[in-house]
């Protein structure tokens, strides 16, 4: 009930002209008083008023002021619903407006191979893709893969526990041919993002070699990325001594460029997470606050009450507090 009131922002009177009764209704209760005290109200003569007194037929002051309260309370309910008071509540509500994300994921046998750790680079890019789908509930994510060949192994979705169980799943035997294309994959992650009715879309492509298959060169891919509004962002994946793959960090970072991005070098588990957190706060979900004012008529919620403090006053006044004289 606070947090209700809290949201109060006022009352808005469609006719207030009504009001202007107010004051009429004040001067006639001052007339009626002062005409009361002079003795100068009709009244009936009943005869021996004093032993009806004695026998206990008369009222406390209180009630026998309590009919014109009723009845003024009555008039001023009645006048308030006229004026169609209406109560204003506004709210802000939190819109957060989801951006489309496609990970394209280099997939080639390179990313078998341990760095730092222990682990994999597939098996770290793996978990902590899967953490970055974690913090954006409100996007739109999908997953395309390639090694010589690329292809989605996820469209676009917000059911992220489904693109959590395929990415689970991945391996260098998702894709047969060998070798490393970079612009195709970049080519089908743009045809996912193209139709987007996002206002916001964004590539993040991980690789540990250089482009050395496919039919279209990064470049040129990235191009048309930027001509649809796809930002691209590179992450170049591989410890520095690495020898199993000739990452070209030249290459990742022009495709980045191009797109509109932005390039990051990822040695390990623990400098994969940062970059993730870093295009994190690059490309945070916009958040609109709009204001919504909702409101309420309260003519109903006045003139009920009124009525129900007129009909008592008609019914007090005509029962135990009938007036004689």
């Amino acid at each position: 009930m606070q947090e209700w009131l809290t949201h109060i922002s006022g009352i808005e009177i469609l006719e207030p002209l009504w009001l202007l009764l107010l004051p009429v209704f004040a001067l006639a209760v001052w007339w009626t008083g002062r005409q009361e005290k002079k003795g100068r109200t009709a009244a009936v003569m009943f005869p021996d008023v004093d032993r009806l007194r004695k026998e206990g037929f008369e009222a406390p002051p209180v009630l026998r002021r309590l009919p014109g309260w009723l009845r003024w309370a009555a008039l001023v309910l009645g006048v308030a619903a006229m004026t169609r008071p209406q109560l204003v509540v506004e709210e802000t509500v939190a819109e957060a407006r989801g951006i489309d994300v496609v990970l394209v994921l280099d997939i080639s046998g390179s990313m078998e191979q341990q760095d730092a750790g222990g682990r994999s680079r597939l098996d770290a890019l793996r978990e902590v893709a899967r953490e970055f789908i974690g913090r954006h509930p409100n996007d739109r994510i999908g997953v395309v893969v390639f090694k010589g060949d690329a292809y989605t192994l996820c469209p676009l979705t917000l059911d992220h526990r489904v693109t959590g169980m395929l990415l689970d799943g991945v391996s260098p035997d998702v894709v047969r041919n060998d070798g490393t294309a970079i612009g195709t994959a970049v080519l089908v992650a743009v045809n996912r993002l193209r139709v987007s009715q996002s206002a916001r879309k964004v590539m993040i492509l991980f690789s540990d070699g250089s482009s050395n298959a496919g039919q279209i060169d990064p470049l040129t891919a990235a191009s048309f990325a930027a001509a649809h509004g796809i930002r691209i962002y590179t992450v170049g994946a591989g410890s520095g001594g690495s020898t199993a793959s000739a990452l070209d960090e030249d290459e990742l970072r022009n495709v980045a460029r191009t797109g509109g991005g932005r390039y990051f070098r990822a040695g390990s588990r623990a400098s994969l997470a940062e970059t993730f957190e870093s295009i994190d706060r690059l490309e945070k979900s916009p958040i609109s606050s709009p204001v919504a004012r909702n409101r309420s008529g309260l003519f109903v919620q006045l003139l009920v009450p009124a009525i129900v403090l007129l009909l008592l006053e008609m019914l007090l006044s005509n029962t135990r507090l009938l007036r004689i004289p």
